[in-house]
């Protein structure tokens, strides 16, 4: 049964046990750690750390050849112009809904404030607010159900202000060849490790 059609009190429950393997997988492996930090850096054993950007994607599909060979060409520069120890990975992650569940959840906010004046006004913002908390709702499913294929970079460092450092020149550097390096959230790090991992798990 997907989480969404769970109660809230079990909901909870399913998400605690998920938190509790992953903590316990990560403890199994070669990684240390994610570190508690802004950047969520991961420890490995040895105490170097590792970053893991997204490749954000550039929609190559839908131009012209001679645009995706540019797209190309920038893309190769970028290899050539960087001196980083990076690996770059292709999986499949769980479709982000945050940024609309954000928006959502705003004008609902926003609604929340208004003060009708009449019975029939009162009925009226109830309705949209009703609305608005389905399509939250959906928007949560559709993240449960559907997912993207990720062009993933990792990249290595010996200490966290090291990391740091070479982090914002490799995104800088990325940038100025057109296309941009996201960094995941610590959930999306923890989903990426436990897939590599094991390979037989379906994000």
């Amino acid at each position: 049964m997907p989480i969404s059609k769970l109660s809230q009190k079990e909901n909870q429950v399913v998400q605690k046990e998920k938190k509790e393997n992953l903590t316990s997988f990560l403890e199994q492996t070669f990684y240390k750690r994610l570190n508690k930090t802004k950047e969520a850096e991961l420890v490995l054993v040895d105490d170097t750390v590792l970053q893991i950007f997204r490749i954000e994607g550039t929609g190559a599909s839908s131009v012209s050849y001679e645009e995706q060979r540019m797209i190309l060409s920038y893309f190769y520069t970028f290899l050539s112009k960087t001196n980083e120890h990076f690996t770059i990975e292709t999986t499949k992650l769980p479709v982000s809904t945050a940024s609309q569940v954000a928006h959502l959840r705003q004008k609902l906010q926003i609604l929340g404030a208004s003060k009708p004046t009449s019975e029939r006004g009162n009925l009226q913002l109830e309705i949209k607010k009703n609305m608005i908390r389905a399509k939250i709702v959906k928007q949560k499913e559709l993240e449960e159900r559907l997912s993207n294929i990720e062009y993933l970079l990792f990249l290595y460092a010996e200490t966290p202000r090291n990391l740091h450092k070479k982090s914002k020149q490799l995104v800088s550097l990325a940038r100025s060849y057109r296309f941009n390096l996201s960094m995941l959230t610590p959930k999306e790090k923890e989903l990426v490790l436990f897939q590599l991992n094991n390979l037989n798990t379906k994000l």
